[in-house]
This record gives C-alpha cells, sequence and structure tokens, in this order.
C-alpha cells in the first residue's frame, strides 16, 4: 500500500504541534530549574541569616510587627529604633500632690512617671510643681545624662531598681539620654504650670521618646 504525502495544510498542523510540545517541555524544564527565584535570583526567606542571603532576593517579613517591610538588617546604614509620646494635664491638689501616673514605657529600660503637686502652704492659692520620675526596670545599671532647661548636664549611673527625679517648679524644658549595652534612650520634654496664685492651677507635662540602635 501507498503511503499518501499529507496535504500542505496538514503538514502546518503537525509542524504547528511539535513545536508547541516542545515548547511546553521547554517552559516545564525551564520552569523546574528556576523555581524559587525572580529574574533568576535565588530568593530567601527574612528569616535567613545575612552570610546565606549574600547575593540573593530577601523576601519581606510574613508575620510580625515587620510583617510585609524587609528586615533592616538587611540593609546597610541604617539604624533600628522606636518612638512614643506623651502628655499629662492634671489640676492641683491645694496642698498636696496626687499619685504619679504614667507617662510612658521605654522598652528594655524602664518607666516615666508624673505627679502634680502645690508647693504652697497658703490655702487657696495654689503654686504648681511638676514632678519627673524615672525608674529603672532594665535590671541593669543604666548611664543617664539630665539637661534641665540651659543648665549644665547632670551625669551619672542609675543602678536597677532604683529612681532618677526631676522636680521642676515652674515652666521648663527636661531632656533625658539614657544608655544600656548600646540602646540610646532620649526623651524630651516641656512642663508648664498653669494658674499659679489661683485656687485652680493645673500641671502640663508632655514630650517624646526616642530609642536608637545600630543594628551590626
Amino acid at each position: 500500500m501507498k503511503i499518501k504525502a499529507p496535504s500542505p495544510s496538514m503538514g502546518v498542523a503537525l509542524l504547528a504541534l511539535a513545536m508547541a510540545s516542545t515548547g511546553t517541555a521547554v517552559a516545564a524544564v525551564s520552569y523546574a530549574t528556576n523555581a524559587g527565584k525572580v529574574d533568576g535570583r535565588d530568593a530567601v526567606s527574612s528569616k535567613s541569616s545575612n552570610d546565606s542571603a549574600a547575593g540573593k532576593l530577601v523576601a519581606t517579613a510574613g508575620a510580625g510587627p515587620s510583617k510585609g517591610k524587609i528586615p533592616g538588617k538587611f540593609l546597610d546604614g541604617v539604624q533600628k529604633g522606636d518612638a512614643d509620646s506623651f502628655v499629662r494635664y492634671a489640676e492641683v491638689q491645694d496642698n498636696a500632690s496626687d499619685v504619679a501616673s504614667p507617662l510612658t514605657t521605654i522598652p528594655s529600660i524602664g518607666t516615666l512617671t508624673a505627679s502634680c503637686g502645690d508647693q504652697n502652704a497658703k490655702g487657696g492659692v495654689e503654686d504648681p510643681i511638676s514632678q519627673i520620675v524615672f525608674s529603672n526596670t532594665s535590671g541593669a545599671g543604666v548611664n543617664v545624662v539630665r539637661n534641665l532647661g540651659n543648665g549644665a548636664p547632670e551625669i551619672n549611673v542609675i543602678a536597677p531598681n532604683t529612681t532618677a527625679v526631676i522636680n521642676i517648679g515652674g515652666t521648663n524644658t527636661f531632656r533625658w539620654y539614657i544608655e544600656k549595652s548600646g540602646l540610646i534612650s532620649v526623651v524630651e520634654g516641656v512642663v508648664r504650670q498653669d494658674g499659679r496664685g489661683t485656687a485652680a492651677a493645673q500641671c502640663l507635662v508632655f514630650g517624646s521618646v526616642e530609642q536608637i540602635q545600630n543594628i551590626r
């Protein structure tokens, strides 16, 4: 039996089928070879070490406070930090001091509290005084530099479970630099007294705390 040659249209169809099959095979091999890569580069988890991530692409964090972000340890010349603000407005209790209340917590370092008192013993004539207290709850000594207004700095070591106190009997600014194991905390704030000499005086305390630590 003589086999007839395929028609031109059949030949084109067979050629297209062969090319399509070959392309699929090539694509499959290429996909398997490049699985886990982006533009031909290996990709690693955000939990990888700097050494294992060298020369590779780093994925963003999948969970935690840095979810959707690239961890700072993979970025050159950056610092790890945090910040918070605080405010407290309290009425003066005639010839007394109120109960200290929290201003903010400084992570891994301690806490800040404030109280408002009356420094005038005469009834009905109030003179506000604010007391700001830093409590070292870190379990180790911390280095502290204190500035009050334009005054000279005071440099001390605050032992664990002890406090540093600032009393401001008027309106002024204050600043603390606190260091522990390379973690620097900067506390800056303002104290203002309102209604001095009246029976309805008040203490205002506001400010911010920033933490900075080099990630390297």
